[in-house]
């Protein structure tokens, strides 16, 4: 297994280079993350559909094509597993809920066509909480998610089985969803990087919905480098792609390296306030390493945030999970729990629903006017140092909540904002913890530039865990 341990953890930048180079092929590489898969997924339980021999048939004509020097990018031949969401042409997409495991997708989507015209290889599919529901990363249908760090403990959620697998070395990159944290999450509790990009920069068709208006793709990666490997591929609009929006496309490397000297980041003390005392702790010491680097660090206040939570879930539990949903919610309504109560949109009038949107809007405008003079802002990515199957735990003497789960994650999926997860160190019991740096719509270079310049001063990327 230590051959293996050093290809499970090695970087898709790394892993790129040995395979364009030839001193590695991708059949070996995805025979040995095959051999991995079968020894620690019996633990982990991150798959719903794990597919070797299409992933070594692929892996095959990736190594005809370095052979001819023919390479499609720095994703050919490079592993990867998507998030149970995205339609694979015929597979069945599942969303996690096994009675939609006969429903084969008969197109690929527009992520997954991507992937396949750069080369990479599908190993399979990501386990994920039920319909996408929720961060407790514990599936009815498809079992518990374990996290790599301690099985005992969740991978997060929705995109469990990805950060999984990326943290155990299953492979190097996975693509998940979010629309409330569903990326970010997980990468914070299984200690890898997770990027939701801006709102429309992924193309979400193919992709099974949640909230229209909310739903983002985004990579989860070994290092901030390798997320903008796998943002360069799957960013920008394609005609006729109702989801994306014609913003040119930034070489997202290219500033990688710029430094911070003089970038100002944003705090807001309040914002940032709630946590477990390991969560504060290294958010603290996240922002005197920042200063150490150069950022200028800087105090803000944002307005609304009780709002913005109250505001996400009127209109993405109590009408878009409605409206996208619909026909299971009316024919099978025993696959929802009660507590989720997507059923509300049908009885909530469109009225209410625009004028939500429109408050939606101003918050917006209030934020940005908060935020106006820094190019981030910062704040923990979880407020919990583990994720427990069976809740939450407690927190400033209380017990924890949904609400305070996604504090930190959703009201950037209210503003459709870029935003990424970086490990930012570790808590006494041995659980990573998350950094969440955000940025400003279609400015993905400075988050990237941001995130690059902390993971390298601060190195907690080169932890894995001893599975």
């Amino acid at each position: 297994m230590a051959v293996h341990d050093a290809l499970g953890f090695a970087t898709l930048a790394e892993t790129s280079r040995l395979l364009r180079t030839r001193q590695l092929s991708s059949e070996e590489l995805t025979r040995a993350l095959i051999e991995r898969t079968e020894a620690l997924e019996p633990r982990l339980n991150s798959y719903i559909r794990f597919m070797p021999d299409e992933a070594l048939a692929q892996a095959r004509a990736a190594d005809a094509r370095h052979a001819r020097q023919m390479a499609l990018g720095p994703l050919d031949g490079v592993p990867f597993t998507l998030k149970d969401l995205f339609d694979v042409e015929g597979v069945a997409t599942t969303a996690g809920a096994r009675f939609l495991a006969g429903q084969m997708a008969t197109t690929d989507s527009v992520v997954m066509r991507r992937l396949r015209a750069a080369g990479g290889v599908l190993l399979g599919k990501a386990n994920l909480n039920k319909f996408a529901g929720g961060d407790s990363g514990d599936n009815p249908d498809y079992g518990r998610i374990r996290n790599p760090w301690n099985a005992e403990f969740s991978a997060g959620g929705s995109s469990g089985g990805s950060g999984s697998q990326v943290a155990a070395g299953l492979v190097p990159l996975s693509l998940g969803t979010d629309n409330g944290g569903s990326v970010r999450i997980p990468a914070a509790v299984c200690g890898v990087v997770g990027f939701k990009p801006t709102y429309g920069r992924i193309s979400m068709e193919g992709v099974f919905p949640r909230a229209y208006s909310f739903d983002h793709v985004g990579p989860l990666t070994r290092t901030v480098e390798d997320c903008a490997i796998a943002l360069q591929v799957l960013a920008g609009h394609e005609s006729g792609d109702g989801t994306t929006l014609p913003r040119e496309v930034p070489v997202y490397r290219a500033t990688l390296d710029a430094g911070l000297q003089g970038v100002r980041v944003g705090v807001d003390p309040e914002f940032a306030s709630l946590g477990q005392p390991s969560v504060l702790e290294s958010f603290s010491e996240a922002v005197d390493v920042l200063r150490g680097i150069g950022a200028d660090i800087r105090e803000v206040h944002i307005p609304g945030v009780d709002d913005l939570h109250a505001l996400a879930l009127a209109l993405l539990f109590d009408v878009e999970w409605t409206a996208a949903h619909e026909p299971w919610l009316r024919d099978r309504p025993s696959e929802y729990p009660a507590e989720w109560n997507p059923r509300a949109g049908f009885v909530i009038p469109a009225v209410e629903y625009v004028k939500a949107m429109r408050f939606r809007r101003e918050l917006q405008l209030r934020y940005a006017r908060a935020t106006a003079e820094v190019e981030v802002l910062i704040s923990p990515t979880y407020p919990f140092e583990s994720r427990p199957f069976d809740g939450y735990p407690s927190i400033d003497a209380r017990q924890g909540t949904f609400e305070d789960a996604l504090r930190y994650t959703w009201p950037f999926d209210v503003f459709g904002l870029p935003a990424i997860s970086v490990p930012c160190g570790f808590s006494s019991g041995g659980f990573p913890i998350g950094l969440q740096i955000v940025g400003r719509a279609f400015d993905e270079p400075t988050v990237l530039r941001v995130a690059h310049a902390y993971e390298q001063a601060a190195g907690w990327y080169q932890r894995h865990p001893t599975l």
